[in-house]
């Protein structure tokens, strides 16, 4: 009779944890406001480094967004591991996809919002801890981040130069952009380019983060 009670408080317990981890791994209230805090917080940063670079747009347009992603990686970084829940990468994408439909490019939500749940399918191989892992966030941050890089050449593909005219773009600007759209050398060097920078961003970031948020106890990583 004794092992048979042992046997059900052992099971008993285990469903409680089991519930309790399901409960755990649900986002939150403050999770969304975190996500849509820092989301704007990293297209602030994408958009200022992006205008530092800008004098370099004629030369090497496709290679910009690497560095963006490059400085952006920590803000993603400390986003993902404080909130440590699936749909973290996914969501950041999409309202970085409405960030620039009410910018007039409704075409980049649904583009954003795959390139997000890409990074989150490179997530998904784990029990739940991998999601509060800096290497395995690094990765799915840079392959969202290879996608990333090629919003201007979608929104050319897609809706040819009327965009770029309507938002008063110079038209020497616009035939660059039309010819490193339309370059497989270019297409392939932005794509390794973001994903390699975006790792390394992410990577280079753990000390910083180590240093500052999780000695601070903002952070937790596993």
């Amino acid at each position: 009779m004794l092992k048979i009670e042992m046997i059900m408080i052992i099971i008993y317990i285990k469903e409680m944890r089991d519930e309790q981890m399901h409960r755990s791994s649900r986002l939150t209230a403050k999770d969304f406001i975190s996500i849509g805090l820092f989301s704007i917080l990293i297209y602030i940063v994408n958009a200022i480094v992006s205008m530092v670079l800008s004098p370099a747009v004629f030369v090497a347009m496709p290679l910009i967004s690497g560095i963006c992603l490059f400085f952006s990686a920590t803000v993603y970084l400390l986003l993902a591991i404080r909130v440590g829940k699936r749909g973290t990468l996914f969501l950041m994408a999409v309202v970085t996809g409405i960030i620039y439909t009410l910018m007039g490019v409704a075409l980049m939500l649904p583009f954003f919002a795959a390139a997000g749940l890409i990074g989150e399918i490179t997530l998904l191989p784990g029990n739940g801890t991998q999601y509060r892992q800096i290497k395995r966030q690094a990765i799915a941050y840079a392959s969202y981040g290879a996608l990333f890089g090629m919003g201007a050449f979608v929104t050319i593909y897609t809706l040819g130069s009327s965009y770029f005219e309507k938002v008063n773009y110079p038209q020497a600007l616009i035939e660059r952009t039309i010819e490193f759209a339309y370059s497989p050398s270019w297409m392939i060097s932005g794509l390794v380019f973001s994903f390699v920078f975006a790792w390394l961003g992410s990577i280079f970031s753990t000390r910083l983060l180590q240093k500052h948020f999780v000695k601070a106890g903002y952070i937790t990583h596993q």
